[in-house]
């Protein structure tokens, strides 16, 4: 039982510890990037919405809850994920809404076509759904006609344009 006591005890500080890095690394990319460049990094280091959000809540002196909610918006977070995230830590939905609307507005264009499909003509002369992404790449020319050098054009004489020129 003492085993057991001392291993969850150091699982608990391993956690924790865990826990303050992110969040110093949160601050020192907000200092140094932004807001909206922390939020992407917690999101890609998996940290969850809520756990962003109740770490931006608890230090509402450094930061904006509506700056906040629209920067996740705008990292891509789905609006359920972070309404979610909101109603435990109770923020109201005006707030959420007024940065929903804002996302919308400043990252509007780039969140429309993220999640959208894109349609390509394909071999057989239609089209087919694909998932976002680029267009099919044009052929690799040969390397040996790269080598080559232009062929000069062919040349024909010039048709007389004045009457001291025509005989």
């Amino acid at each position: 039982m003492k085993k057991i006591c001392i291993a969850v005890f150091l699982l608990a500080m391993a956690a924790n510890s865990v826990a303050a890095a992110w969040t110093d690394d949160f601050v020192e990319d907000f200092d140094k990037i932004g807001l909206d460049k922390a939020v992407e990094n917690a999101l890609d280091n998996e940290i969850s919405p809520h756990e962003i959000l109740t770490f931006i809540v608890s230090s509402h002196q450094k930061f904006d809850v509506r700056l906040s909610l629209k920067a996740l918006y705008c990292a891509g977070v789905e609006r359920v994920e972070v309404r979610e995230a909101a109603d435990k830590l109770g923020i109201t939905v005006e707030e959420v809404s007024v940065a929903l609307e804002e996302s919308i507005a400043e990252c509007g264009s780039r969140l429309a076509l993220s999640d959208r499909e894109v349609f390509f003509p394909n071999d057989s002369g239609g089209i087919s759904p694909t998932a976002a992404q680029e267009p099919p790449a044009e052929p690799e020319p040969d390397p040996g006609q790269l080598l080559e050098p232009p062929k000069p054009k062919a040349t024909q004489p010039a048709s007389p344009s004045t009457p001291s020129q025509i005989q």
